[in-house]
C-alpha cells in the first residue's frame, strides 16, 4: 500500500475558524510538487540562490545576461527560462550596466528588455526599513506594469548590506529580508557577491548565508583560456547540473549621441575544466605550495574542531616560511617561491597572511549536496557552443577596459 492509499490521520481543517500565527499541516496532506525552474535546471523559481566570485570575474555580466533571458523570455544559452518582470538592485553606476544592456541586446538580435528594472541606487538590505522600501518600490510598478517579479536581483550583497558580512546576526537578518522579498511574490532572488579571502571556503563572510540559499554557483575566470566558468557548489533539492562557459566578446555599439562605442556580452563556449593550479609551477613552488595547503588543512580542522568553521583560515607567511625551512627549502628558495606564487595568483599575500587564490580541495567539480545519494547529472555536457546566439565576425577580447564587474 502506497502512502497515497493511506487516509489522513488528522483532517485537514483541525483549527478553529481563528487560525493562529504558528500552526502545523498534517505531514501525509503534503504535497510532492515537480521542480519549477526558473532557468531550466539552473535557477528554481520561488528560491534564494547565490553567485560568488572574485573581483572582475564575470558575475554582474552573468546576472545581468540571465536577468535579460528572463526579462525578454529568451533561452539563456540554450536553457529554457521563465517570462516575467526583474528587478536589478545595482550597486554600480548606470553607465556601465547601460552599455552592457544595450551589449546585450545587439549581440543577442533583440530588443531591449522592458520588463527589467534597474534601481538607482544600492539599499541596505540588512535594514528592515531599507528593505520595506524596496519592497514597495517593486510592489508599485508591479501594479503600473501589472507584472510580479520573477527574479531580484542584488549586486552586490556588499554594495546592498550597510552592516558586518562576518557576522551571523547581520547576515541573519540580510538573509530574513531577502526571503520576505521572496515570499511576498514568490520571486527567486539572486544574491551577486564575492569569494572570500581563503578561496576555498566559499563565499565572503557569514556561513548563514550559504546555510540559507537553495542553489550557490562559484564564477571563475581562467588568465589561460579566459573562460568565464560557472560551477554549481550547492543545490539543495535538485539534482546539480552541469558547469558552464562562456566568452567575452566584443560588441560593437553606439551611445545616445550616435558615436560608436565598444560594448561586451556573453557568448556560449564548450566547458572544459580549468588547468590545475600546479601545472606549470616548478619544483620548488610546487612544494611551498603543498606546505602551504598542509597548513591550511591543519588550521581549518583545529577550527571545526573548536565549533568555529566560519572563522578565515589565516596562515602567517612567516609560519610557512618556518615550515618550508625545516622541510628543506632553503630561504631563498622559498622567497623566489612566494613571489611566484603570488605574481601566478595561486597565493594571495595580506599584510602578515598568505591565502590561496585558488581552492586546495581536492575536486573542483564537486558541489555541495545535501540529498544526492548518487551522481547522476542533468544538463548538457560537451555540447556544441551556443551558435544561435552569436553573431558572425565577433572575436574574443582579451580585456574589455570597463566591461569587467568592479565589485
Amino acid at each position: 500500500m502506497t502512502s497515497a492509499n493511506i487516509a489522513p490521520l488528522v483532517p485537514e481543517a483541525i483549527y478553529p475558524d481563528s487560525i493562529p500565527p504558528f500552526r502545523f499541516v498534517v505531514a501525509a496532506n503534503m504535497a510532492v510538487n515537480p521542480v519549477c525552474w526558473l532557468v531550466d535546471g539552473y535557477i528554481e523559481e520561488d528560491a534564494l540562490a547565490v553567485m560568488y566570485g572574485p573581483p572582475g570575474k564575470g558575475k554582474s555580466f552573468l546576472a545581468l545576461d540571465m536577468s535579460c533571458c528572463i526579462a525578454t523570455d529568451t533561452p539563456f544559452h540554450g536553457h529554457s527560462v521563465k517570462n516575467g518582470a526583474v528587478f536589478y538592485i545595482a550597486g554600480e553606476g548606470h553607465n556601465g550596466l547601460a552599455r552592457r544592456l544595450r551589449a546585450w541586446a545587439e549581440h543577442n538580435a533583440n530588443e531591449m528588455p522592458e520588463l527589467l528594472f534597474v534601481s538607482e541606487a544600492p539599499a541596505e538590505l540588512s535594514s528592515a526599513s531599507s528593505a520595506a522600501s524596496v519592497a514597495q518600490a517593486v510592489e508599485q510598478l508591479a501594479d503600473i506594469t501589472g507584472e510580479a517579479p520573477a527574479l531580484i536581483v542584488v549586486d552586490t550583497l556588499a554594495r546592498n548590506f550597510g552592516g558586518d558580512e562576518n557576522s551571523a546576526t547581520d547576515m541573519g537578518q540580510f538573509v530574513r529580508n531577502a526571503d520576505a522579498l521572496r515570499r511576498r511574490w514568490k520571486a527567486t532572488v539572486l544574491i551577486v557577491h564575492h569569494s572570500g579571502k581563503d578561496g576555498d571556503r566559499g563565499a565572503r563572510g557569514s556561513s548563514a548565508l550559504k546555510g540559507a540559499a537553495d542553489a550557490e554557483y562559484e564564477v571563475s575566470r581562467s588568465e589561460e583560456d579566459e573562460l568565464i566558468r560557472l560551477t554549481p557548489r550547492k543545490m539543495k533539492d535538485a539534482e546539480e547540473p552541469q558547469p558552464l562557459a562562456f566568452e567575452l566578446v566584443t560588441v560593437p555599439i553606439h551611445d545616445d549621441t550616435g558615436e560608436p562605442i565598444a560594448g561586451a556580452a556573453l557568448r556560449a563556449s564548450e566547458y572544459t575544466a580549468p588547468t590545475p593550479v600546479t601545472a606549470k609551477l616548478g619544483k620548488q613552488q610546487k612544494a611551498a605550495l603543498g606546505i602551504l595547503e598542509q597548513l591550511h588543512c591543519q588550521i581549518a580542522e583545529e577550527l571545526a574542531s573548536q565549533g568555529r568553521e566560519d572563522h578565515a583560515v589565516n596562515v602567517t607567511v612567516d609560519l610557512w616560511k618556518k615550515r618550508c625551512e625545516k622541510e628543506g627549502i632553503p630561504r631563498q628558495r622559498f622567497h623566489d617561491a612566494k613571489n611566484t606564487l603570488a605574481e601566478r595568483e595561486q597565493v594571495r599575500l595580506d599584510g602578515p597572511h598568505v591565502y590561496f587564490v585558488r581552492p586546495v580541495r581536492s575536486s573542483l567539480e564537486t558541489p555541495d549536496r545535501t540529498d544526492s545519494p548518487n551522481k547522476t547529472k542533468i544538463g548538457q555536457t560537451g555540447r556544441e557552443p551556443d551558435r544561435n546566439r552569436t553573431q558572425n565576425g565577433l572575436k574574443k577580447t582579451r580585456r574589455i577596459s570597463g566591461e569587467c564587474d568592479h565589485e
